[in-house]
């Protein structure tokens, strides 16, 4: 007796298995469904393939993405901390390059005509707090705020 409830229970689940109709999903307002649209790249290789023969890759130059940014040190002259800087190191003599220029800091490394990095300074522009530091005696030329 306490049995015979599970044939009929079984029965159910199987034909409700069966349905060889798909289910459609609803569209709801609050899911957006998104359409994948094909490339237009893959849809027109003939014009791809013409367009890369036409130009030949010794015209285009090319940008090496690692190239480090050295600017010449009248464009330091920009910078808040310049006037600093000239006061304790030897600005004509050397190279200036930028490490590091975002909205927190300032890292610029100066190198003598051999290419020895010589002195490097730290601004930190929240504070307005620069460090001078000489690298070849691990001397901190200047510490304070501008």
């Amino acid at each position: 007796m306490k049995k015979s409830w599970l044939l009929p229970a079984l029965a159910v689940f199987l034909v409700a298995c069966s349905t060889d109709e798909e289910t459609k999903p609803v569209a709801n307002e609050d899911n957006p469904v998104d359409l994948i649209e094909p490339e237009e790249e893959l849809a027109d290789p003939e014009v791809n393939e013409s367009a890369g023969t036409e130009t030949p890759p010794e015209d285009v130059p090319s940008e090496e993405p690692n190239a480090s940014y050295k600017p010449s040190n009248s464009n330091l002259l920009g910078h808040e901390e310049a006037e600093v800087l000239a006061e304790h190191i030897p600005m004509d003599e050397l190279t200036a390059q930028v490490k590091v220029d975002n909205q927190n800091k300032r890292i610029i490394l100066f190198e003598n005509e051999s290419g020895q990095k010589v002195y490097k300074s730290i601004f930190i522009k929240d504070n307005l707090h620069l460090k001078v530091i000489d690298l070849n005696s691990d001397n901190v030329l200047y510490e304070g705020n501008l």
